[in-house]
Order: structure tokens, then sequence, then C-alpha cells
């Protein structure tokens, strides 16, 4: 009797057991509201952000999702409404910029840019230099002031592009220029616009009036030409003299409406770089969740004093990695991802640390939309999340469909969690970051994850925006390190 008391005791303890370690290592399936009501959203205050530096930062603007509530890219905001439609739009365009751009066999494009400021017209070029504006439909929009006095536009900030640019006058929009949201930037309005000599250093492409010249090519055939220039750049009430863009006089494609394009990368011509003696070589943001994008505001910052112990704000860090063969980029170490609490054996997560000399590794881009990883480590994190999963039926999809792994969830379904360990800090994702809602109506959601395109390119995992949504980050070029918030969001 008491053996079998003493059995009945253990199989209880057991299953107690399971069950804390099972609801410690899983998710319930719950979503933020994502109906088309947009609640007290005020759209024009969208781009003022928070309306001042709440971390610290010496420069603030809100940031806005192209496809959101407050786009002013009308035939693009509607698609918030429509989470398919929403999903088919953004992943298509980012595959194409995945493949035309970050994974051909071939350093990136901003080593080509930075190199002759956009090389020359020869074929080579074109293939070469593509750009993050067109393939990253993930980019959030920002308000940018240009000129003295200022006029402003709304540009794509771009942690994978160097090189500022913006259209300009003389330019027809019907033939020469893409129909864009602002009134085209005329530099004859601007007392301080400056083009940039021939004579500079910095110049390989020289006009007959003896002014440098840029122009980028596409890997669609769009395409962006005009002259390099100096002129005055504002964001929120920060000003910022003889900054270097490209001020377009000729550009063909879509460019989703916006007015151009804001470099954050690393490279000498990115914002960072140029504004060193104005920020400290520092910028943070906070990206709102597509998925909650009806109520709630993103915001960009720039200033070391972002990043201080002195702000309200308690970053976790790791040390950013400058790869020689992609120097723009912001590479980390990215240690391990786990599923329900065990890390994966991934040939992406290297136990040693990475090299600025390594043709792998991990980086963060703004511009891509989900998570990708190379193909043979997809497919180990994939099949683990469906072995943790629990109630949960998988659907069928077409081979050519973005994301394969789909399911339909119920009540009593659960999800394991998933977790981002970088040298330095642990990142869990929630709910919301890891899976994306297909369709609610019909309790169906995707894996928020896909392999990398299979061009036989560089083995890279680029951690996309789905995944850190509403979290503070910084970069602090100067020092070489990145932060993230993890304890809780900020916008």
């Amino acid at each position: 009797m008491n053996a079998a008391l003493q059995l009945l005791f253990t199989l209880s303890l057991l299953l107690f057991c399971s069950k804390e370690v099972h609801g410690h290592h899983t998710h319930p399936l719950s979503f933020p509201h994502t109906s088309s009501s947009h609640g007290d959203l005020d759209c024009r205050k969208a781009f003022a952000g928070k309306g001042k530096a709440s971390y610290g930062g010496s420069a603030h603007a809100g940031l806005v999702h192209p496809h959101g509530p407050c786009s002013p890219i009308k035939e693009l905001s509607h698609l918030s409404n429509d989470m398919p439609k929403l999903a088919l739009e953004l992943l298509k365009k980012d595959q194409e910029r995945l493949e035309k751009h970050l994974f051909k066999k071939r350093l990136p494009r901003d080593h080509f840019i930075e190199r002759s400021l956009a090389a020359s017209t020869s074929t080579r070029a074109r293939e070469e230099t593509t750009s993050a504006l067109r393939f990253g439909a993930g980019n959030y929009i920002m308000k940018v002031g240009v000129g003295s006095p200022r006029s402003d536009f709304l540009l794509m900030m771009d942690t994978g592009s160097d090189l500022s640019w913006t259209q300009c006058f003389p330019c027809d929009s019907q033939t020469t220029c893409y129909p864009q949201a602002s009134p085209i930037f005329d530099p004859n309005t601007s007392s301080s616009y400056t083009p940039i000599s021939c004579t500079t250093l910095l110049c390989t492409m020289c006009s007959s009036t003896g002014n440098c010249q840029y122009s980028l090519f596409y890997g669609d055939g769009s395409s962006t030409f005009g002259e390099l220039a100096k002129d005055t750049f504002t964001i929120g009430n920060a000003t910022i003299q003889q900054y270097i863009f490209g001020c377009g006089h000729l550009s063909q494609g879509t460019f989703l409406g916006v007015d151009g394009l804001l470099g954050l990368a690393w490279g000498s011509l990115g914002m960072p770089a140029q504004t060193v003696s104005f920020f400290g070589g520092v910028f943070a943001y906070c990206l709102p969740s597509i998925l909650s994008s009806t109520n709630t505001i993103g915001f960009i910052e720039f200033g070391a004093e972002a990043i201080s112990e002195d702000n309200n704000a308690r970053y976790s860090f790791t040390p950013m990695i400058h790869n020689v063969y992609m120097p723009s980029f912001y590479f980390v170490w990215l240690k391990a991802i786990s599923v329900r609490g065990v890390p994966l054996s991934l040939d992406s997560t290297p136990v040693f640390p990475p090299s600025s000399f390594d043709f792998f590794g991990t980086f963060v881009d703004s511009g891509t939309v989900i998570t990708r990883l190379p193909y043979t480590d997809y497919v180990t994190f994939r099949n683990a999340f469906i072995a943790e999963s629990v109630n949960i039926t998988i659907l069928p999809t077409d081979r050519d469909f973005f994301f394969d792994t789909c399911f339909r969830f119920n009540d009593d379904s659960l999800i394991p969690t998933v977790e981002f360990h970088f040298d330095g800090f642990d990142l869990p994702l929630d709910v919301e970051n890891i899976v994306y809602p297909w369709d609610l109506s019909t309790n169906t959601v995707c894996l928020a994850f896909a392999p990398t395109p299979s061009t036989g390119g560089p083995r890279l995992l680029v951690i996309g925006n789905y995944q850190t949504p509403s979290r503070l980050m910084s970069f602090d070029t100067l020092g070489s390190r990145m932060g993230i918030v993890t304890s809780s969001k900020m916008c």
C-alpha cells in the first residue's frame, strides 16, 4: 500500500513539474487588436513622434510604417486592415530585397556606393548596386527637413544604406521623376545648398559644369541620377549643416511614392558618420508593430545622451562587429536561438566570437521584415518549433508561398517560447514576434521566420524588424555596440 501511494505521489509530482516547465516555456495564442478601428490615433502628430527626445537624444522624429494607417501613401495604407494582403505585399518585397540585394554572390551595394559614390554606368554597376528602398517594404518613414529655409520630406530610414537622397528640380515628374508624396525639392530656394565640386577626393563622376554626380541603379531597372551636394538637414529641432546627399534629377521607378531615403548605415556617408560631431555617432529607434500600429507611433532619436546612464531607458548592450566585406551593416554575435528553453545547434550561431573578416554572421536590418536563417538552420528551427507546439493543425501551403509553416489553433493550443541569445543579454520574443496572424477569423497563423534565398551567397542570418517591434534599440557606432531595452516595450 505504501509502495502504491509512493508511486502515485511520484507520478503526481512528475505531472506537476511537467506542467510547470510546460507553462514556463510555452505561449497561448493571443494577439494585439488588429481591427480597422484606429482608436484615438492622431495622424497629424505621427511624424512628430512623442514631440521631444524622450530618452535623452538631442534630435527626435516620429516613424510611420508605409502600410500603416498614418501612411501618406494612401494606396498602401489601406492594407493595414487586410492581414493576408499586407503579408503578401511585405513578403514579396522582402524576398526581392534579399534575393537581388543581400544574398547575391558579391559584396553588398554600399561597398560599391562608398567606393565611388555611385560608381559608373557600366553593366556591372547596374547589377551590383541596389538599395533597400526598392526592396525593403519593411522600412519606416520619417520627416526630414532639407534646405534653408527648410522644406520637409518623407524619407525612408534604412540601416543598410549610406547615401541619403531626394528628388530635386529641375525634374519633370511626368518623364524624369516618379510621383512622390511631397513637392519636389528646389535647390534654388535654399541659401545653404552647395554642389560638390569634381575636384574633391570623393568624386569619380563629373558633369560638364564641374559638379560631382552620383547614379544608383537598382535590380528591377529603377534608378536615380543627379548631383552630390551639401545642404542643411533638420531632424526635429536639430540642424545639421553641410550634410552630403544626392540631389536626384532623373529617377525612374516606384520607390513606394516616398520622397527618398535617409541612410543610417555604418559607412562614411551614413548619417552616424556625417553627424558624429552633433550626435556622437549614436542613434536609437522604436519601430511600432504593424499589428498594433493603429494605436501606436514609433520614433527615432539621435545623440549620445540617448544611451547615457542618466536617461530613463535601461539598455542591455552587445558588441557590434565592423565586417570589412560588408562595412555598412551592423553585425553582432548571436550566440544561440533557443526553442522552449533549449538552445538549438545552428551553424549560423557560432560558439566563438565572429571576426571582422568572416564572410558570414548575423546583422540587424531595419528594412528586412521577418528574420531569415540559412536554409539548414531554418529547417532545424522550424522542426523544433513544430515538435514543441501543442494542439495545432499544420496546414498545407504552396511551394512558392512565402510562409511554409502555417497552422490553425484553438483555445488549448500552445506554442514554444523563442529566445535570441546575444553576447551580453537574452531577448525573449512575444507571441506576435514568433507567428504572423494570417487570418484570425479562422484561427490561422504562420511561423514568422523564413530561410534565406538559396543563391549560394554568404551564410547570413538577418534579424528583421518583425521580431523587434516596440523595442527601443540603439546603435553606438563609435563605441561599436548595439543596445536593446529588453525589460519593456517603449512604443
